[in-house]
């Protein structure tokens, strides 16, 4: 944005703004490992009979 939103309210409503052309790209994934082998040891602990 190129304005601070109070600034833009009075174009808003007016259409008058633009889209990016392209989306960002996705981020990296923060954890490069499977989650079921990560958390498969967790949930066993946590369901385990008394």
């Amino acid at each position: 944005m190129d304005h601070p939103l109070d600034q833009c309210l009075d174009t808003f409503w007016q259409g008058e703004f633009t889209l990016r052309d392209t989306p960002p790209a996705p981020p990296d994934p923060a954890l490069p490992a499977d989650l079921a082998d990560l958390l498969g040891p967790l949930y066993r602990q946590l369901t385990k009979p008394y």
